[in-house]
């Protein structure tokens, strides 16, 4: 079992001048990233994709209104016709229906008899439906069902993208928090070697100190300067690394003034979180895993599509049709029964090496799908494990460091008090208060790898830290 406690970036005499309401909460920092960053809007748009995709392939089921006419301007012959077909495909076997109506005027070659109307028209009215290829599946139906799994996807990766942006958010705010308490420290170091100072000068005129103790003092203020500078830069740069994340209500990135700093930074508890339990949540959770489920659902319907695309095209199809109105009485005995008409198409491809390149390669595309995915369970597995991993040393970590700092900081007292005493020398007062110093950047390193450590196994577990952080 792990139990995170609370975390806390900040030590005694550190502490900024603003106040909490001014802080910058990592809250604030989610709350940025999951309305204003531009990859999540990216992410969004690929959702709204998918799902137009799918409103597109659901379309290929939209009926088909067809409109012919025909005349022939010079010729023996003078037929003149309309002919008007609406066409409905169907999901059910892959059947189609359709309705028609047909009118032809004017003389009509006896070659063309069945093109003939009486002068209402004929209306008609059939279905075709597939026996063998397209009846199982189809191009319509498999388009409709990739679509839906290709959306299905798309909304798991944008799930994806959210917790990865929200861990490394979370991750650069206390990197942030860690940097401006570095800051701190070094400030408060140079600080007592400034206000030391004018203390080692006026007893090295008093003779009670030689000069060497001055000039050591005066190296350790330079040097405590340098710290200063490289704390002040890298609380900069992690200033302009949070701002990627921290965006204004246009979208721009806004980089955080030290005045936002917080006093303190509170890591948020995962109680009982056992690695079996964990790793389970994580399998059950994280959405790269249902995103591959719904590639592999992509890939199966693929190659059901191009299996049933092997078989012969055998087709039945029925039709029944009826003229109205009258006609030459040649033609209206013949055209005014109700026809009704049935039959069967068979086309075969003698070689079939499409459809069966096709089926090769849907199978090879449903391996290679099966085996990321298998994989992948694999890969979670593994950071779910070296993410409480990382858990379990940082608290070690922050316990020893916790224990550290406070033993530095007494002698570092000590010693100063020692210094004022006339039983120790400078050099020794600056050796102390440096240590001290270290234990607290330790600490401060504790914490942050703390925090993001937990931070890290959240995600891995497929929780939204801005669930978690509230």
């Amino acid at each position: 079992m792990v139990m995170l406690c609370t975390g806390w970036l900040m030590q005694p005499g550190v502490v900024p001048a603003q106040q909490p309401e001014a802080w910058l909460t990592l809250a604030s920092v989610l709350e940025s990233v999951g309305t204003h960053h531009p990859l999540i809007e990216a992410g969004l748009a690929n959702v709204e994709e998918a799902q137009a995709e799918l409103r597109a392939a659901r379309g290929e089921f939209d009926p088909v209104l067809s409109v012919q006419g025909r005349l022939a301007p010079a010729g023996y012959y003078d037929p003149r016709r309309l002919d008007v077909l609406i066409e409905q495909p169907t999901p059910a076997l892959g059947a189609a229906l359709y309705t028609g109506y047909r009118v032809t005027r004017g003389k009509v070659a006896p070659y063309y008899g069945e093109q003939r109307t009486l002068d209402a028209g004929e209306i008609r009215g059939g279905i075709r439906l597939p026996l063998l290829q397209g009846r199982s599946i189809d191009a319509r139906r498999a388009g409709v069902q990739r679509a839906r799994a290709q959306s299905r996807a798309s909304e798991q990766g944008y799930e994806r993208l959210m917790l990865e942006m929200e861990r490394e958010s979370t991750q650069a705010y206390y990197a942030w928090v860690a940097a401006g308490r570095r800051l701190s420290v070094f400030t408060e170091l140079l600080a007592l070697a400034d206000s030391r100072d004018g203390q080692v000068k006026q007893m090295v005129e008093l003779g009670a100190l030689p000069f060497l103790e001055q000039l050591d003092n005066r190296r350790t203020i330079l040097d405590r300067t340098r710290q200063l500078v490289a704390a002040r830069r890298a609380l900069e740069k992690a200033s302009i690394d949070l701002s990627l994340f921290l965006r204004d209500r246009s979208g721009q990135p806004r980089v955080p003034g030290v005045q936002e700093l917080p006093a303190d930074l509170e890591v948020h508890n995962l109680t009982g979180v056992a690695a079996i339990a964990a790793e389970e949540r994580a399998l059950l959770k994280r959405p790269e895993l249902a995103q591959g489920e719904a590639l592999i659902e992509a890939a199966q319907v693929e190659l059901a599509a191009a299996e049933n695309a092997v078989q012969p095209r055998l087709d039945a199809f029925g039709e029944v049709s009826r003229d109205f109105g009258t006609g030459p009485s040649d033609l209206s005995p013949t055209l005014a029964p109700t026809v009704v008409e049935v039959g069967v198409t068979l086309s075969v491809p003698l070689l079939q090496r499409r459809a069966r390149g096709k089926r090769d390669a849907a199978d090879a595309k449903l391996t290679a799908a099966e085996q990321r995915n298998s994989f992948l369970r694999d890969k979670v597995r593994a950071e779910v494990r070296d993410a409480l991993s990382q858990l379990r040393a940082a608290e070690e970590r922050v316990q020893v460091a916790r224990e550290g700092t406070e033993a530095a900081r007494r002698v570092a007292d000590g010693e100063r008090e020692r210094f004022e005493l006339g039983a120790t020398t400078v050099l020794f007062v600056n050796i102390r208060e440096q240590a001290a110093a270290d234990a607290q950047v330790h600490l401060i390193d504790g914490l942050l790898e703390l925090g993001q450590s937990h931070a890290r196994l959240t995600t891995a577990m497929g929780e939204r830290l801005s669930r978690v952080s509230r």
